[in-house]
């Protein structure tokens, strides 16, 4: 009887055992999945807003430039469809430009233009004027 109760005895201990080990081996396995989905994750945000600063220093210095040179000043350029897989937007005030997607956003002195609250074509051309009045950014 005591054989039995032995033999009984190590049947559930290794099946406690079993248990134990299982469950420390899943917990080190879901921390590492989301170890590895959070870092994913950040370097999808880290390219993107590489994405929109570059954007947004892109058409600032296109305004700077204009506000630099000589009147009759005249240039077109074109804002692709998206930035790295998202649609964004460019707003403009007064003496700032902001470029935003879902999750990231750049923010830009720019010198004052007349028309600050034209619209950026996205996709397609977009002009940007100096003359005696000043500077104008798709002029209508």
């Amino acid at each position: 009887m005591y054989e039995r109760k032995t033999r009984e005895t190590r049947k559930a201990q290794a099946s406690l055992e079993f248990l134990l080990v299982f469950s420390i081996l899943t917990i080190f396995v879901a921390a590492f999945l989301f170890t590895i989905f959070y870092n994913m994750s950040q370097g999808r945000t880290k390219n993107e807003q590489e994405g929109v600063d570059n954007m947004a220093s892109f058409i600032q210095q296109e305004i700077i430039l204009a506000s630099k040179v000589e009147d009759g000043y005249n240039r077109t350029f074109s804002l692709p469809r998206q930035i790295g897989g998202k649609d964004y937007t460019v707003h403009m005030s007064n003496y700032s430009l902001a470029v935003n997607t879902s999750l990231a956003a750049s923010f830009r002195g720019i010198p004052l233009l007349y028309n600050s609250s034209a619209k950026f074509n996205i996709p397609g051309n977009n002009s940007i004027i100096k003359n005696q009045t000043g500077i104008f950014v798709n002029p209508n």
